[in-house]
C-alpha cells in the first residue's frame, strides 16, 4: 500500500499561530523521505485580522474556509485515494481543521460505522456555548458530534456565532459517527464541561499513565489499554485516527500550542501505532499540532519527524 499527503496549511482555529510551517516542515521531510507520493495541498487564501465573536474566534472565517475549500478538496483527495487504493495521511495546521476533514471522512464512508481514535492531551469537546477561551482548536468534536452542551454554558454568543457553529456541525451529512465509538489516549487536560460529557457519554478515555477517567483506581498499561482498543474497534467499518503531537510530553515536543506534562513518550506512541496502523479499518491517519515557531529545537522536532515515518512505514508495510 502506499500513501497519498493530504497537507492543509491552516492555523486560523489556534490560539497561537505557526502550525502552518509546521505543515511545511513535515512535508518537507515527507518530500525527501518518501519520495514520489502524491500530495494535495490545501491553503486558507486568508488570515484573520480581527476578532468577532470572543466565544468562536475567527469563526467567520473558519466557516467559509471549511465548506468552500477545505471539505470539497479532502473529499477530492479521498477518492483519489480509493480509487488509486492508497492511503490518506493528513498533515494539519490546527485542530479545528478536524472539524472539515472528519466530516469529509464520514461523508466518504456514509454507509460504514465511522470511530474516531483522538491521540490527544485534550478533550476538545467544547462548544461555542462552554468555551472559556473561545478558540476554535478546542471544539472540533463537540462540533463534529453535534454537541452544544447547554447543561454547562457559560457563554451567550450572538445570533450570527450561532448561526456559523451550526453551520459546523451540519458539515458531515450523515450521522454515522456517536460518542460511543469515540476512544481517547493521552487525555489528561480538561474542563468541568468537557468531563461533564466524558462522564454523561462514558466515553472510552485513558491517560499517558494508564489511568481511565472515569476511574483513576483503575489503571492498566499501555498493552492493556491497546489490547482492549482494539476489540472495541472491530465492530466499526471506519476508524480515523488523529495524533496531536501534544500527546507527547511536554518535555518531548515544546513545539506545540498547548503542551502538557506526564504525557507519552516516543516510544510509547510508537506502540500505539503499531497497534492501530497495521489494522485494516484504520482508513485515515492524521497528524496536528506542531508549531517550531514556538521552539526551535531541531533535535525534538526529529522526535515528530521520525514519528511520522513510523506511523508511514507501518502503514505502508500493509
Amino acid at each position: 500500500m502506499t500513501v497519498q499527503f493530504i497537507e492543509v496549511y491552516s492555523d486560523i482555529g489556534a490560539g497561537k499561530h505557526g502550525t502552518t510551517h509546521g505543515v511545511a516542515m513535515l512535508s518537507t521531510y515527507c518530500e525527501k523521505t518518501f519520495a514520489n507520493r502524491k500530495i494535495h495541498r490545501i491553503k486558507a487564501e486568508y488570515q484573520p485580522t480581527t476578532l468577532k465573536h470572543a466565544s468562536a474566534k475567527y469563526l467567520e472565517y473558519l466557516v467559509p474556509f471549511f465548506q468552500n475549500n477545505l471539505l470539497p478538496n479532502v473529499t477530492t483527495a479521498l477518492n483519489d485515494c480509493q480509487q488509486q487504493g492508497d492511503f490518506p495521511i493528513i498533515i494539519s495546521g490546527d485542530h479545528s481543521n478536524a472539524m472539515g476533514n472528519l466530516a469529509a471522512f464520514r461523508n466518504h464512508h456514509q454507509d460504514a460505522k465511522v470511530g474516531v481514535v483522538w491521540i490527544d492531551a485534550h478533550a476538545d469537546l467544547h462548544s461555542i456555548f462552554t468555551t472559556p477561551s473561545g478558540n476554535m482548536h478546542g471544539m472540533p468534536l463537540a462540533a463534529s458530534l453535534g454537541l452544544d452542551n447547554l447543561d454547562c454554558q457559560i457563554a451567550t454568543p450572538n445570533d450570527e456565532a450561532v448561526a456559523g457553529w451550526n453551520s459546523l456541525k451540519q458539515l458531515a451529512k450523515t450521522d454515522n459517527f456517536t460518542t460511543q465509538n469515540l476512544y481517547f489516549l493521552g487525555l489528561r487536560s480538561h474542563e468541568p464541561p468537557e468531563e461533564h460529557l466524558l462522564h454523561t457519554h462514558d466515553i472510552f478515555a485513558y491517560n499517558a499513565k494508564g489511568e481511565k477517567f472515569q476511574d483513576a483506581h483503575e489503571k492498566l498499561s499501555l498493552t492493556q489499554i491497546l489490547e482492549n482498543l482494539t476489540k472495541e474497534l472491530t465492530c466499526l467499518d471506519a476508524v480515523y485516527v488523529s495524533f496531536d503531537v501534544d500527546s507527547l510530553d511536554s518535555s518531548l515536543i515544546p513545539a506545540t500550542g498547548t503542551p502538557e506534562p506526564n504525557g507519552y513518550s516516543a516510544d510509547e506512541m510508537r506502540q500505539i501505532f503499531g497497534a492501530l496502523l497495521s489494522l485494516p479499518n484504520v482508513k485515515l491517519f492524521e497528524i496536528t499540532e506542531f508549531n517550531p515557531t514556538l521552539d526551535d529545537d531541531t533535535d525534538k522536532h526529529q522526535t515528530i519527524f521520525a514519528l511520522l515515518g513510523e506511523a508511514v512505514k507501518l502503514i505502508e508495510q500493509r
